[in-house]
């Protein structure tokens, strides 16, 4: 790589414009990045982030103005294009081959063959040495789908590193990850910089932008409000430039009074966890903390009907609860929001009314017919009272940001009216302004008579949120504290088993 002077730009945006039917994505974009720097852009969703990020890597074609990469104009007019110049990504979503290797991914459209056949050994032992050099406990040989979430990440960072690239894009990298994982993620971000690596940072989580980077972009209704240098600006500034809010509006809670026992679950085990028992009151948040594979998820998988218990009772409202499928489950009123909304919680490829509605078709459907005008009055009520930005009902859920898919996830139980809603990571990859909205969703739950559970990986929100909070490790509750009760070193402390 060429030695440039630290303030050379490597790529330039001016006057960037993106519009698509009916929407004006990106407006007279200008930003600079430079040579070396790890340069990172914060905003809500809907703030031009993802069309940035599309135009930078060739999936879109911008509508105007310029892009020059190391001095040159470029037209970016492919993926591969942009991969010939040394730009690449790493998405929230892993977008890799589920059913491969890990190894065939990483050497996807590279692959190493010897007259015409793939060698498949020699594949599997080059990325095995290329995963541990970069600190990756992963195997190599192990099938892609069988990873957790957060290890898929991984592998399509080792995939991007491999290709010896000028310029790397991070979207949301650690939404997945645990906090070792997080932790090698960073040092090797660290060292691709200071191996002259050009890194673009996306995060909704504030720290990991102080933590890493040296400047710090703004995009608002896609405009680029400003630039900071990270070591002169602060959370607060930061949020106001995004979504003109305080810090303290985004940190939202209501205080609301418990009632009558809404869950009972005793001694239960199954699939990946044992020995679980805890309450869920109506009024109160139950908070599950853990690292990745320590057993929430198991757990909430197993009370929702989708794994057979082992072992254990589960009353609701005082009944035993005998739950074998999901039908069961949300016919007593159970409501699942997953942790991975595009694979489990939405039909991508369906309306936004239509995934609104699927847990209520069977009340909506007399004699076997949809009632279209019940169908577009309860889906127009959850956009409505959620705020989904979309341009109607009809246009499909995958043309909408990640926040407005996690209201759409959420809206579609409000309709169906259950009482225990479990929230599996419910704000991964959402802006501030979109978990503020969230959580008053949940405040309106609680007000109405519900009961929550809510899982995140991310410490500081479950320990805000909730009043009572689980600690999960190696499959079971080690450790309960009431709200607050306990620091949060000590919990995370209890989560890694030390």
């Amino acid at each position: 790589m060429d030695n440039l002077a630290p303030d050379t730009p490597i790529l330039e945006l001016r006057q960037v414009d993106k519009r698509f039917l009916g929407t004006h994505a990106l407006k007279q974009v200008d930003l600079t990045f430079r040579e070396g720097e790890i340069h990172a852009i914060v905003g809500e969703n809907g703030a031009g982030k993802s069309t940035l990020i599309k135009i930078l890597t060739g999936a879109h074609i911008r509508t105007a103005g310029t892009i020059l990469f190391q001095g040159k104009e470029v037209a970016l007019a492919s993926p591969l294009e942009a991969i010939s110049l040394g730009i690449n990504a790493v998405h929230q979503e892993v977008v890799l081959c589920t059913h491969l290797t890990v190894a065939a991914n990483i050497f996807l459209g590279d692959e190493r063959t010897n007259g015409g056949l793939l060698r498949d050994r020699a594949m599997v032992a080059e990325a095995q040495r290329l995963l541990d050099d970069l600190g990756f406990d992963l195997p190599a040989g192990a099938v892609l789908g069988d990873l957790a979430i957060g290890q898929q990440q991984l592998v399509a960072t080792a995939r991007a590193a491999a290709r010896g690239v000028k310029f790397l894009i991070f979207d949301e990298p650690t939404a997945y990850l645990t906090r070792q994982d997080t932790d090698k993620l960073f040092k090797l971000i660290r060292r691709l910089n200071a191996e002259g690596v050009t890194i673009v940072y996306i995060s909704h989580r504030m720290e990991e932008i102080f933590q890493l980077a040296d400047r710090v972009s703004v995009l608002r209704d896609g405009q680029k409000v400003a630039t900071h240098v990270v070591a002169e600006t602060n959370e607060r500034e930061l949020i106001r430039d995004m979504v003109a809010r305080t810090i303290e509006e985004v940190h939202y809670k209501e205080h609301i009074p418990t009632g009558d026992m809404l869950l009972e679950v005793t001694g239960l085990s199954g699939p990946g966890f044992h020995d679980v028992s805890l309450t869920v009151r109506r009024g109160e948040v139950v908070g599950l903390y853990g690292l990745v594979g320590a057993g929430r998820s198991e757990f909430v998988q197993c009370l929702f009907g989708r794994t057979r218990r082992t072992a254990g009772e589960v009353k609701l409202k005082g009944e035993i609860a005998v739950i074998r499928h999901e039908s069961d489950a949300i016919e007593r009123g159970i409501a699942l929001v997953p942790e991975s909304r595009r694979d489990q919680g939405l039909c991508l490829n369906m309306g936004v009314g239509f995934n609104l509605n699927l847990p209520v078709f069977s009340r909506i459907s007399p004699m076997g017919l949809i009632d279209t005008r019940a169908e577009r009055r309860d889906a127009a009520k959850q956009i409505a009272d959620l705020r989904i930005v979309a341009a109607s009902a009809s246009v499909p859920a995958a043309t909408l940001s990640g926040g407005n898919q996690q209201k759409i996830v959420v809206g579609k139980w409000l309709n169906h009216g259950a009482e225990l809603f479990i929230f599996d990571e419910p704000t991964v990859g959402v802006d501030v302004g979109t978990k503020v909205e969230i959580y008053k969703v949940f405040a309106a739950l609680l007000k109405a008579g519900a009961g929550i559970i809510l899982i995140s990986s991310y410490l500081p929100e479950v320990y805000d949120l909730s009043d009572r909070l689980h600690v999960f490790s190696r499959g079971t509750i080690v450790a309960s504290h009431e709200a607050k009760a306990a620091h949060p070193e000590t919990i995370l402390s209890e989560a890694i088993g030390v």
